[in-house]
């Protein structure tokens, strides 16, 4: 048995050419670890010796955890799973892009790849750019909001037999220009179906939002079309361009159309008729040439009866209805939809892959959601964060709200019996009260003290009493 200095790379540097090997992975700019089955390292790079200033002599022949705990590694040996380009920040002020598999030999897990891309300067340039960006006008600033995050069908996460109905359904339409009415409550993803019907039509314009109730009426019709200078009190000495003038040869996705004001309808018919605008306090008529999509969370036909919404609009706007079924009725879509958003916030937070325990997951398939998708992403970001804050790898069902821990069909009498005792209310409102201050204070323990209002003394005591000690 060799000892730690004498170590081996791996059998496939011990036979002919295998010098050559070494030379070739030396010389790529990544940082390459591998390490066998039992997260042993082996082969350890120059750009990783560079990268991490960790010496091949200090660590071949160590396990990988002893000088990265949160290394991916690990995982992907347990999974017999790869991962592509995960965004991690190892320490302070490093940041890369790592990818790892699982390596085989005749068919055998022998041990783990991983390759690091330092985008440490990549990063550091995005934020002086980001900082650049804040002395752009406003007009750019507002098309950089209405162009970001054009999303595709192939994006669109769904295995339920009605929701893949409807993105069928969305696909077929999109390259035609016909008007399209999406329907669904509250937090379905009426825009990202929107957007990804524009993305998929190919046309060379904008898609551009607005929404309709969240306009003042009177400030609907400018925002619209536009207005020319001086055309009203207030109005910007250069006048300013409409989003209807904005979405010229794209979409303009008109969200609650529902709200939109009956005095508008007749302006908003006139565009679908025959394309054609006017700006506020102009006389001259402007050439569209746009695709409307809209979105509502209300029966336009009950409000058609009702003398609420104009008939003829109503009939030019739903030459095809697109209909998205809610969140509870798509069930078999959350595990789904739960795994995606947690990959997409450790991405996000910079963290390796959380795995989620059966009664978490069982949790978020038995609750109503009735902030439908919306509802579900927010829930999963607190989570998250809160298990990122807690230094751990696996989300159990002491991060979840007391809005999905409750939710459960199978709770034991004892359990039952215990949400009613004082002291365990207590002491889960002392363990919520821990989370958010510390949250708050970004892990400031003298801040958290400070708004707690206890001593620092006290603090770190209830922070160990309930485990939430970094």
């Amino acid at each position: 048995m060799p000892d730690n200095n004498e170590i081996k790379e791996f059998d496939i540097f011990d036979v002919e050419d295998g010098e050559l090997l070494k030379i070739i992975l030396d010389s790529i700019n990544d940082a390459i670890c591998v390490v066998d089955e039992n997260c042993i390292t082996r082969y350890w790079n120059n750009a990783a010796e560079k990268l991490y200033n960790i010496g091949k002599d200090k660590i071949l022949g160590r396990h990988i955890k002893e000088f990265f705990p949160n290394s991916l590694l690990p995982k992907i040996i347990k999974e017999r799973k790869s991962y592509d380009n995960i965004y991690n920040n190892p320490r302070e002020g490093c940041y890369n892009v790592i990818s790892a598999s699982p390596l085989y030999m005749n068919g055998r897990l022998v041990g783990g790849i991983s390759l690091d891309r330092d985008a440490t300067e990549f990063i550091k340039t995005s934020e002086l750019l980001m900082k650049a960006q804040s002395n752009l006008n406003v007009l750019e600033h507002e098309m950089s909001i209405i162009n970001k995050n054009r999303y595709s069908f192939s994006q669109i996460l769904g295995n339920n037999r009605a929701f893949r109905d409807s993105i069928r359904l969305a696909r077929d339409i999109s390259r035609s220009n016909i008007n399209v009415l999406i329907t669904g409550e509250s937090g379905t993803g009426k825009e990202l179906f929107a957007r990804a019907i524009h993305m998929e039509s190919g046309r060379e314009g904008y898609f551009v939002p607005i929404n309709c109730s969240a306009i003042p009426h009177e400030l609907i019709e400018s925002e619209l079309f536009g207005y020319t200078a001086g055309a009203f009190t207030g109005a910007l000495k250069t006048g300013k361009i409409g989003k209807i003038e904005l979405a010229h040869n794209g979409t303009l996705f008109l969200d609650e159309i529902g709200d939109m004001p009956l005095s508008m309808q007749p302006k908003i018919l006139r565009v679908l008729e025959n394309g054609e605008m006017t700006r506020i306090g102009s006389e001259k008529t402007i050439k569209t040439n746009i695709r409307i999509i809209t979105a509502t969370n209300k029966n336009l036909s009950e409000m058609v009866e009702a003398g609420l919404f104009r008939k003829d609009l109503y009939y030019r706007l739903n030459s095809v209805v697109i209909n998205l079924p809610p969140l509870r009725e798509r069930k078999d879509d959350i595990p789904l939809l739960v795994n995606r958003f947690i990959e997409d916030y450790c991405m996000e937070y910079g963290i390796n892959i959380l795995g989620i325990t059966p009664e978490v997951l069982d949790s978020f398939v038995n609750h109503s959601w009735e902030g439908n998708i919306r509802e579900l992403k927010n829930a999963v970001e607190r989570i998250v964060v809160l298990a990122r804050n807690s230094n751990t790898g696996v989300i159990d069902s002491s991060f979840l709200p007391q809005s999905l821990g409750g939710i459960r069909k199978t709770i034991s009498a004892a359990k039952q019996d215990s949400i009613y005792d004082l002291n365990t209310i207590l002491e889960n409102a002392e363990r919520e009260a821990l989370i958010n201050v510390m949250r708050i204070s970004g892990g400031n323990k003298a801040h958290g003290a400070k708004l707690l209002n206890i001593p620092r003394s006290t603090l770190y005591f209830k922070l160990k009493k309930h485990n939430l000690e970094k």
